[in-house]
């Protein structure tokens, strides 16, 4: 019998998602593959500095931005879109010089409450890293709202590529993690370019069209994406990054540096993956929702196929993960694979959640959205502290493991519920069906209603 494709996986979906996914498997499979290499180059401890130094980057790079990044998508005028992502570039540069001062004058506290003082030098790069991902971030999801995901495969290319000869290429000349940060930066430079040098070239009467008022007008009409999304994105990757700074700050920099390779090897994949089906699924189904069309039965579809697709790979993992890290990368190493078995569950609930977190932004209901992140949080710190007093690095891990899952779970069916009603609602009062039933405002006013 032949093997067909849900509807939502033929025609332009699928092949968004494959011009996405295929042009950076390659240069993601060589990232992953260097890391056998990586593992022997560079220590547990250099690994544990990087991934401090990441952690960092991973909240000032929400910051960056206010998240007004993620409303670019919403608009439906070209003029609203282009103006939003001067407001995100703008506000990237002010907090990248806010960060430059505050790093000169208080370097040394920064690292005493961190923990390692061998940070101390790195942090002066914090700034720029922080920039160049703010600007990433802002043009890739402008060159997602025009559906240029070829541009956006050469710049996730262009990035991982430069990331990984440098690692490779300066690990064996300098000591200590230079190698794995320079790589970070060069990489974070070049896919920033990708985007902004075509991008200014193809853009330049939309950028004609950017103003200061506005900008102001803008800024004020999308005000909860700073006042929900960015305190909830702040939140939610302080608590990912949670294990590193106490591993780092009460347990030891090697353990940090077992858990950033054990999380770096499945998450790396898995992004790549769920990356590109939230930049298809969430243009595609906005638009749908614009034409007032129904969602719920694209996002079963998409479900049920994502869950066939990951299943398999995750309970591999799960079981023989400590095995495949020992063979792999090393007998040193084999303790990051028994890290990587118990935080196993919590990723594998990320790889289905992730492509539909848009859906608190485009139901504006990123209020509920923080407060289940906040809650996350404080279970994550409560799990990781019962780990801190009991002196015990695998209970501490398995609760932050257990309560993300649960947490992530219940948002998971949250985002269907939301979908599910407005379907229902719509089909009672006889809404949907309707090709040109929004008004000029688009989503957002629709939105308004519920």
């Amino acid at each position: 019998m032949a093997f067909k494709l849900p509807g939502i996986f033929r025609r332009e979906f699928f092949r968004n998602v494959a011009t996405l996914v295929s042009g950076t498997t390659f240069v993601q499979i060589i990232a992953i593959l260097i890391y056998p290499v990586l593992s022997r180059i560079y220590t547990p401890d250099d690994f544990g500095l990087f991934g401090l130094y990441m952690s960092i980057i991973s909240i000032t790079a929400i910051i960056a931005t206010a998240k007004y990044e993620m409303a670019i998508m919403l608009p439906r005028k070209e003029e609203d879109a282009i103006n939003l992502l001067g407001v995100s570039v703008s506000i990237s540069a002010i907090i990248t010089l806010f960060l430059m001062v505050v790093i000169i004058f208080f370097n040394r506290p920064i690292c005493m409450v961190l923990g390692n003082e061998a940070l101390s030098p790195w942090l002066y790069f914090v700034p720029l890293s922080t920039l160049l991902v703010g600007l990433f971030q802002s043009f890739k999801l402008y060159a997602n709202r025009n559906k240029r995901y070829r541009l956006i495969t050469g710049a996730n290319m262009g990035q991982s590529l430069t990331n990984s000869a440098t690692k490779l290429s300066v690990g064996p000349l300098v000591k200590g993690p230079a190698g794995l940060i320079a790589g970070t930066i060069l990489g974070q430079l070049i896919g920033a370019l990708i985007f902004i040098v075509p991008g200014l070239k193809k853009n330049r009467k939309n950028l004609a069209l950017i103003t200061r008022s506005k900008m102001a007008g803008l800024s004020k009409q999308y005000n909860l994406f700073p006042r929900f999304n960015m305190f909830q994105g702040v939140v939610n990757n302080l608590s990912v990054a949670l294990p590193i700074f106490i591993f780092n700050s009460f347990f030891t920099t090697a353990i940090a540096g077992f858990f950033t390779l054990g999380y770096s090897i499945i998450h790396r994949p898995m992004n790549l993956v769920a990356t590109a089906f939230y930049q298809v699924l969430s243009q595609r189904i906005i638009e749908r929702y614009n034409k007032g069309q129904r969602i719920y039965p694209e996002i079963k579809k998409f479900l049920y196929r994502l869950l066939q697709l990951v299943t398999i790979p995750f309970i591999m993992v799960a079981i023989f993960a400590p095995a495949i890290f020992r063979v792999v990368f090393g007998q040193e190493w084999e303790e990051a694979g028994k890290y990587t078995q118990i935080i196993i569950p919590w990723l594998f609930m990320i790889s289905l959640t992730m492509p539909l977190s848009f859906i608190p932004d485009m139901f504006r209901r990123q209020k509920k959205a923080m407060i289940l992140d906040v809650i996350r949080f404080i279970l994550r710190a409560i799990s990781l502290i019962v780990g801190i007093l009991k002196n015990d690095v695998y209970l501490g891990l398995m609760l932050f493991s257990t309560s993300s899952t649960v947490m992530i779970m219940y948002s998971l069916l949250w985002y269907i519920s939301l979908v599910r009603r407005l379907d229902r609602e719509k089909i009672k009062h006889g809404a949907w069906g309707m090709e040109h039933g929004v008004g000029e405002g688009g989503v957002n006013e629709r939105l308004g209603e519920l």
